[in-house]
């Protein structure tokens, strides 16, 4: 017992620093995030030459994760009470099974902190998603818009129909907050409205490129030129690292499954002592459910590490 007590004092600290550096870089990603909008509300002078009375310097008074869920496309009121009353289930469920299996008070504890935040992971996943299905589409929208101009045909229109030829719902909806309300609410709170839906910094830059493009002296449609160009490059890059990024996870798991076959392997050398050991007694599960979560916890800090931002 005094192995696995020393166990305990080396991994559980090593899990809680890992899952503090994680909320610590979704915290700088959300003071990011903030900063940004912050600067396209108070650079006025930049960005607009009329004075916005209730802008984007409007304060936001929605909590983190209500906005996580408006990211995620659940808009309702009440979602993040709901979606902490299931983390909470969640994360209570899957600790009295480990509980039940394991009969380990330790492992009770760490299941229901480590599972407890599996949804939020989840969410986290689907807002990743969307804003790369957004992106994608974006990019489309730029271009065919940039092409449309330069044959002649008005910015609104281009964008119009461009929209309307969009593959994706979601990014047709966020779009048509801008052709529908433009006009009512006026431009920065229409893209305002749209912040709200999606976190893209593409689309920030396309707010950006809008607003400076028609106050200079050249072509709009050469200003959206250039941002075609770059978003395009940025995409290739993008391409090149996640093609690196998965040879490393594919690395990755292969070790994994070596670990694995390795020990089926002196499992039955020993003639099945190792199964008898970490599945067949109190002292094994427990080593067992740690070791499991150490895996679990280094693939999932490999593919943050890999992750193409």
């Amino acid at each position: 017992m005094s192995n696995l007590f020393l166990f305990f004092i080396i991994v559980i600290p090593i899990l809680l620093v890992g899952v503090g550096f994680y909320g610590y870089n979704l915290y700088q990603e959300m003071n990011r995030a903030r900063k940004i909008i912050d600067t396209l509300s108070d650079s006025q002078a930049m960005i607009l030459e009329e004075k916005r009375k209730s802008g984007l310097g409007e304060k936001d008074e929605d909590n983190w994760l209500k906005k996580k869920l408006q990211y995620a496309g659940f808009e309702q009121d009440k979602a993040y009470i709901v979606f902490i009353i299931i983390s909470l289930a969640f994360g209570g469920l899957v600790s009295f099974f480990a509980y039940s299996v394991i009969k380990s008070v330790i492992a009770l504890s760490v299941s229901f902190v480590i599972f407890t935040f599996i949804p939020l992971i989840l969410l986290i996943k689907l807002i990743n998603l969307r804003e790369e299905e957004f992106n994608t589409n974006l990019k489309e929208i730029i271009d065919k818009v940039t092409s449309m101009m330069k044959s002649g045909v008005g910015f609104e229109q281009a964008l119009k129909k461009s929209v309307i030829t969009c593959k994706s719902d979601f990014t047709r909806d966020v779009f048509n907050i801008y052709i529908n309300e433009k006009n009512i609410i006026g431009e920065d709170k229409a893209f305002e409205k749209m912040f709200k839906l999606v976190d893209s910094k593409e689309l920030r830059i396309f707010y950006l490129t809008i607003s400076i493009g028609r106050q200079s002296g050249g072509k709009f449609s050469n200003t959206l030129e250039k941002l075609r160009k770059t978003l395009r490059d940025q995409g290739e890059i993008k391409q090149e690292i996640t093609s690196s990024t998965k040879e490393i996870k594919v690395g990755s798991y292969m070790i994994l499954a070596l670990v694995v076959i390795i020990y089926i392997m002196m499992n039955h050398s020993l003639d099945d002592r190792l199964d008898a050991h970490f599945f067949g007694t109190s002292e094994g599960k427990i080593q067992m459910f740690f070791i499991a979560l150490w895996v679990a916890f280094g693939l999932f800090v490999n593919n943050m590490l890999t992750k193409v931002k």
